[in-house]
């Protein structure tokens, strides 16, 4: 029986790891979807000039199942808005749109399903002019994940405790996507390997983050 669900022929965390690590050699394609926010507004408020940050497109992903079973795959606290199947877009016969919005989307054997979708920060929160409205706890009553800059707002990186193994490199964002049939997230026994990856939100451009 299958012991080992993967993407792109790796399991988590080397999903993460980038296109053609010299310490994967024989799999070379990661599966970190890398996105800026959306922003539809092409000129800055009040006459500033052209946004920098413009990007009124939303990110596609295309999922596609080269296996036997259905993979229930899905992006953590974000919909997607199906737009295509086996390469061709959800049209009916006189051309209309057809696409859906969906959560999790079930990848049949030999299947592809292409998915959009954005990440915008509404709120646009600011440490200076827009706070967000909680208090911050103090550093000995957190628990940091290896993924979190140590600041809330993106683009920021926030004080961290000495010896923290975090890996963000310009107060990115991570958002998990995983294949939801728990019980292939798994390597060999290993839970929370397999098939996970995750969404990086990078902040607007201009940004501090390497390419």
């Amino acid at each position: 029986q299958p012991r080992y669900w993967l993407v792109n022929g790796r399991g988590y965390p080397d999903t993460i790891a980038p296109n053609y690590a010299p310490w994967l050699p024989s799999q070379p394609y990661g599966a970190l979807a890398r996105i800026n926010p959306y922003d539809p507004n092409p000129e800055l408020p009040n006459n500033g000039g052209p946004n920098p940050a413009y990007n009124p497109l939303p990110a596609m992903v295309r999922y596609l199942n080269v296996g036997s079973i259905d993979f229930p795959f899905h992006p953590h606290g974000n919909n997607g808005r199906v737009v295509g199947r086996d390469g061709f877009p959800l049209l009916d016969a006189e051309g209309r749109d057809t696409s859906f919005e969906k959560f999790s989307v079930n990848v049949g054997p030999g299947q592809t399903w292409d998915v959009t979708f954005f990440w915008q920060d509404n709120e646009d929160y600011d440490p200076d002019t827009n706070p967000v409205p909680i208090t911050i706890p103090n550093l000995q009553n957190m628990v940091f994940g290896m993924f979190f800059s140590g600041s809330p707002y993106l683009g920021n990186q926030g004080t961290k405790p000495v010896g923290d193994t975090g890996m963000t490199q310009c107060g990115e964002y991570y958002i998990i996507a995983h294949n939801h049939a728990l019980f292939q997230l798994d390597s060999w026994g290993v839970p929370m390997t397999g098939p996970a990856t995750f969404t990086r939100v990078d902040p607007p451009v201009p940004n501090a983050c390497p390419q």
